[in-house]
């Protein structure tokens, strides 16, 4: 099963594969996406969820706070529904 993430401001759309992560899916399609480590560790692709649900194999470093807020890391994230991301605060 795919599910469909639009980035915020931009309205850019992708599919995301079952087995794939949001920000796996997003370089696929070769959409720019920010990251470095890929693995969770440097937080440079952490984004905000405005809408939807993801799921981890490994839970990421966010403080309870962060996850209240919204904030995911797509190098980790599995997409469980359609999904809205936004880089902006």
């Amino acid at each position: 099963m795919t599910h469909k993430v639009t980035l915020l401001p931009s309205q850019v759309e992708f599919e995301v594969p079952q087995g794939q992560t949001v920000l796996e899916a997003a370089l696929n399609n070769n959409i720019g996406f920010p990251h470095r480590c890929q693995v969770g560790a440097c937080a440079m692709c952490m984004c905000k969820k405005v809408s939807g649900e993801v799921s981890y194999d490994l839970e990421p470093m966010l403080t309870e706070q962060e996850q209240q807020q919204g904030w995911i890391f797509p190098c980790l994230a599995h997409t469980e529904s359609h999904l809205v991301l936004t880089f902006e605060e």
